[in-house]
């Protein structure tokens, strides 16, 4: 007889809303903390064109993963959806995975909310972004959030799948 230990739905709340304070701390303080600082000037005060496509590929690729956290959002949210409708068991591991990568593809938001604010402060201080460490940094934080929550919706589905193809091989039922 194996014992398993769950969390009540008391604790599993609990647990939730302490990530999401995390969450929403850890990234007004990183926006407090980060600011625009001294940075290579744009020469003559105003880009070149090579500058200017510079920035508007790095503004569109912003935009193209901020596009997407919003989708995997969505597929989780309609994951869960589905699986409640068909009356499927959801386990406390499915809730929190999904928690996992709603807090994965809200970070890559805020990163790309963040870099997109950057650029356009960084130009208004006629500051070179091409060149900018800071944005390249924040637009390497929400490239790895980004894939941090792909990664974990695919763990995810594969999981919950892999769970139910082993259930069904032992009662014999697919």
């Amino acid at each position: 007889m194996s014992s398993q230990r769950t969390l009540s739905y008391a604790q599993g709340l609990i647990l939730a809303v302490g990530v999401l304070l995390l969450l929403g701390g850890g990234m007004l303080a990183y926006e407090l903390v980060s600011q625009a600082g001294a940075g290579p000037l744009l020469e003559g005060g105003a880009l070149t064109d090579a500058q200017a496509e510079a920035v508007k590929v790095t503004l569109n690729l912003f935009e193209l993963l901020m596009t997407w956290a919003l989708a995997i959002i969505g597929a989780t949210g309609f994951f869960l959806k589905l699986n409640v409708e068909k009356g499927l068991l959801l386990r406390p591991i499915d809730l929190f995975l999904s928690l996992a990568i709603i807090v994965a593809a809200v970070l890559s938001l805020f990163f790309g909310h963040l870099g997109i604010d950057r650029t356009a402060e960084l130009l208004s201080l006629q500051q070179d972004p091409v060149r900018n460490l800071g944005l390249r940094q924040i637009g390497k934080l929400q490239y790895l959030s980004f894939f941090s929550a792909v990664l974990l919706f695919g763990f995810h589905i594969f999981r919950f799948f892999w769970a139910r193809v082993l259930t069904a091989d032992e009662t014999g039922h697919r």
